[in-house]
């Protein structure tokens, strides 16, 4: 049954009774266009030299000399049809050359065809006045109607090509556009073929006298095929110019063959053609249909070849509709368009927040079936407006401020209407403030105003202002200037205490990023980590508090410096834009660090994502001998799957999640419960962010081997920490693990 449906598929398609998209149907109507133009311009040669021929020999040569000789009459009963078929040809290069160069605005230098209209009604207007149209006979009648009609069709093309000439693109729907192009390539083609009729069917008749075949003595044959060459040579260029569905192509072809064959049969006596003259008529008849089916299929598969290139090029791979790049690339144009009205443009970027729960609910498929339903919801909503998917469940907009209002109602109540998930819908805005502003920094800005509102209930819409402005170009400062701050040591470790909570003696320390910028001065974390890691660029700081630590361990084992185990955190984004493994071992290589010194922190919510690279990671740590952290356990939604999953060395808890516990009996049982159990799967402890002697004696009392936190120092550069340590404000313990 499969092989069935393909091959019907494949025949529909042959034959192209398949429905084209527009893309194709613009495609194969251009490439009509572009076959214009090489036709027209060897109409144009020939016509000049029919021109040139006609008046040498009939003007100025033989005829000159005969009694009764009008000049005008003769030269406009000569050259008159061929001066038709070089303003034909001329206005129909011109046409075709600015339809293809120009494709959303006709040039108004196309006004130059009007030549063609004045000169048709000259034509036409002349063939009756100098009595040159006769129906006396059937070769004078097919003469005559192929005069006036030639006429007629060129009156017709020269007006569709003012029409066009003075109409933009913008003004015309598709169909119009395309329809107009059709026209003016019919109409030049009808003037071929009508011209091909009439001097083959003349020449033809013209060697019957009497009814009776003219003989040819020096081919021994009758009149014959070559008598018919001028149709011939049409109905290719008609072939050429009409390269449409094949159905099409066949009945346009059978019909032209089969009617100028019984045209010249028309008096039973006459002997069309000799036996092998009709095999030769039918076989070239099938060879031009199939020559016009295999350059309809030629053109078909370029064209759906470059549409999906240019679908992969602008639509977004899950939803269709426009992705990110090409978003960009029309609002440009937009906003660089002198007609736009400013004032009335917005940029939004809408949300759904949560999704995450709906992934994890209902699964990825399900979770992209949504997207995609909410994507052509956007583009519905904004149906005139440029709608893009920038990634994830992030989509933007540029709109009317007009009515964007009403439109968020429209999106807002959609995902209000899901019942088994909450989705709510957030929205930043921003309106451009010039033409020459970059789309891009405009997104980010409306994605920076719905960050703002994000987890707060009932807040949908939210636009960028002024206020909002300086913190917008601190997160763009910090963006661009990492890779600056790294470099000219803006970018600096200091190093936290950690104590052993029996004794208070200092067992290690935890590095922590800051940076001292000259613009900006002291950025705390708060300020650029989250920024990075939201710009997937938090490993290049990573990186270089790596090698900082390890410099400044190795400067200090130079020096017999009074040195401690040293943590390090890892991000989850570490893992999947670096070797997170290779580049610390590299580091640790290069400063010849012992393994001892170095202690792994991995924060509880990283190992969530992307499951199977971190275990993987996490156990050549192990194997490679390092100690392994899970930091910040409490802080979120702590999961025992984590605990049982994977090996960890230290279980770090956040002091928040006990916070209060002086008022709270179940705080202290919690962290009780975890430090007992931590124990019993063989997993030292450690609590941080401990401000008080009263945590710290209750953490003491219930077994919590390690403390940290403002009670026993702040982070603080290595010289003063060493320094400290000199002053014996911090006794470095024996015991290390």
């Amino acid at each position: 049954m499969n092989t069935f449906i393909k091959v019907r598929n494949q025949i529909l398609r042959l034959f192209g009774f398949r429905k084209n998209s527009r893309y194709v149907t613009n495609y194969l109507n251009e490439a009509n266009i572009k076959s214009t133009i090489y036709m027209s311009f060897i109409i144009i040669v020939l016509e000049i030299w029919m021109i040139i021929r006609s008046i040498d020999k009939y003007v100025v040569g033989r005829d000159a000399k005969a009694e009764g000789f009008n000049f005008f009459s003769s030269m406009f009963n000569r050259t008159s049809q061929f001066w038709l078929f070089l303003f034909a040809g001329i206005a129909m290069f011109i046409f075709s050359v600015y339809y293809l160069k120009t494709k959303y605005k006709i040039s108004k230098r196309l006004n130059i065809i009007n030549l063609l209209s004045g000169y048709a009604i000259f034509f036409l207007i002349g063939n009756f006045a100098l009595n040159l149209l006769d129906f006396s006979n059937n070769v004078n009648l097919v003469s005559s109607v192929a005069t006036i009609s030639m006429g007629t069709i060129a009156l017709l093309l020269g007006i569709a090509c003012i029409l066009f000439s003075l109409l933009k693109r913008r003004a015309l729907n598709n169909t119009i556009y395309l329809t107009g192009g059709y026209l003016t390539v019919i109409f030049f083609a009808a003037m071929c073929l009508i011209f091909g009729v009439s001097v083959s069917y003349g020449d033809f008749y013209r060697n019957w006298v009497d009814g009776l075949p003219r003989y040819y003595a020096s081919t021994n044959t009758y009149a014959d095929i070559k008598s018919i060459i001028c149709f011939l040579t049409m109905v290719i260029y008609v072939a050429c110019l009409l390269i449409w569905r094949p159905w099409i192509s066949i009945i346009m072809l059978l019909g032209i063959f089969i009617g100028f064959y019984y045209m010249v049969a028309i008096h039973p006596e006459v002997r069309v053609f000799p036996d092998g003259e009709r095999v030769n008529y039918i076989t070239f008849v099938i060879t031009l249909i199939v020559v016009s089916m295999s350059i309809y299929i030629q053109r078909l598969n370029e064209a759906e070849k470059d549409e999906q290139l240019e679908r992969i090029a602008i639509e977004d791979d899950l939803t269709g509709i426009y992705n990110y790049r090409y978003f960009n690339e029309l609002a440009t144009l937009v906003l660089n368009d002198p007609e736009t009205d400013l004032n009335n443009k917005v940029f939004l970027f809408i949300n759904i927040e949560n999704f995450k729960t709906y992934n994890d609910q209902k699964g990825f498929a399900k979770g992209n079936e949504f997207l995609i339903d909410f994507a052509n919801n956007i583009v519905s909503a904004f149906d005139n407006d440029i709608v893009g998917r920038q990634a994830d469940d992030h989509f933007v907009v540029l709109g009317c401020v007009s009515s964007f209002d009403g439109k968020i109602e429209i999106l807002k109540d959609l995902l209000a209407s899901e019942s088994e998930v909450f989705l709510e819908l957030k929205v930043g805005g921003y309106r451009p403030k010039s033409r020459d502003e970059d789309s891009r920094h405009a997104c980010d800005k409306a994605r920076y105003a719905c960050g703002r509102i994000k987890y707060k209930y009932n807040e949908h819409y939210l636009e960028f202002s002024e206020d909002m402005d300086d913190q917008f170009h601190k997160i763009q400062y910090i963006v661009n200037h990492i890779d600056d701050a790294i470099d000219n040591g803006y970018i600096r470790a200091y190093y936290q205490p950690v104590v052993w909570s029996d004794t208070g003696k200092l067992c290690g320390c935890e590095a922590l990023a800051r940076w001292i910028d000259p613009t900006y001065g002291f950025l705390s974390p708060g300020d650029f980590i989250p920024v990075l890691e939201e710009h997937r660029q938090i490993h290049k700081l990573d990186k270089a508090i790596f090698e900082i630590v390890c410099r400044d361990i190795r400067k200090s084992l130079d020096n017999n410096l009074p040195i401690v185990p040293i943590s390090l955190n890892f991000s989850r984004l570490d893992f999947e834009l670096m070797d997170a493994v290779g580049v610390l071992e590299n580091l640790m290589a290069r400063y010849d660090i012992p393994k001892d010194y170095i202690h792994v922190e991995i924060t509880e919510s990283a190992l969530t994502e992307n499951v199977s690279l971190l275990k993987k990671s996490l156990d050549k740590f192990h194997n490679d001998g390092f100690a392994i952290w899970l930091d910040d356990f409490g802080s979120g939604y702590s999961s025992l799957n984590v605990l049982k999953d994977y090996s960890f060395d230290v279980l770090k808890i956040d002091m928040k999640f006990v916070v209060n516990f002086d008022i709270n009996p179940k705080a202290r049982d919690i962290i009780d419960c975890i430090i007992q159990l931590a124990e019993r799967i063989g997993m030292m402890t450690l609590t941080e962010g401990v401000e008080t002697k009263e945590q710290a004696e209750f953490l003491k009392s219930i077994g919590c081997g390690r403390l940290q936190g403002y009670l026993f120092g702040k982070p603080i550069p290595l010289s003063d920490l060493q320094e400290q340590i000199a002053e014996e404000k911090y006794i470095i313990s024996d015991k290390i693990l």
